[in-house]
């Protein structure tokens, strides 16, 4: 795995594998839910269908391209919406897919906490650590 800066080995290493295992988990969880909720509540299964294919792209895509910030903003953009639409729905339902208020439960809450970590080392992917930037001097020049 090509590391994203020199010296700071820990983008080739831990980060991307917590996002890729937050992403896992999250597939996983959403997967789960599909079989019944294509019976019972057929858009919102198919929502998870979506979902699960984002996840596993997004699993996929910061595993070969871990070095890429534009690839963990896709992931944290994607972890953030999850875990709104999480709130969304046990606060004030969703209007299209689940108009319903759902109570909270324990898989939605670890699978919810697991989305918060990866989108926090997502985010710590994308800054430059270690990274500084050259002051800009402006210098006048006399004629």
């Amino acid at each position: 795995m090509r590391k994203r800066y020199d010296g700071d080995a820990r983008v080739g290493t831990l980060g991307p594998r917590v996002v890729l295992f937050s992403c896992a988990v999250s597939a996983g969880a959403h997967a789960g839910l599909v079989p019944a909720h294509l019976q019972s509540e057929p858009l919102l299964g198919w929502a998870f269908v979506t979902v699960v294919a984002l996840l596993l792209s997004a699993a996929a895509g910061i595993t070969t391209r871990s070095e890429d910030r534009r690839v963990a903003s896709g992931v944290a953009l994607l972890l953030a919406g999850l875990m709104l639409a999480y709130l969304a729905t046990r606060t004030t339902g969703i209007p299209v897919l689940d108009p319903e208020r759902e109570t909270v439960d324990v898989v939605g809450v670890a699978t919810t906490t697991v989305e918060a970590i990866g989108l926090a080392v997502a985010l710590w992917l994308i800054q430059p650590l270690g990274r500084h930037r050259r002051s800009t001097y402006v210098q006048e020049v006399s004629r």
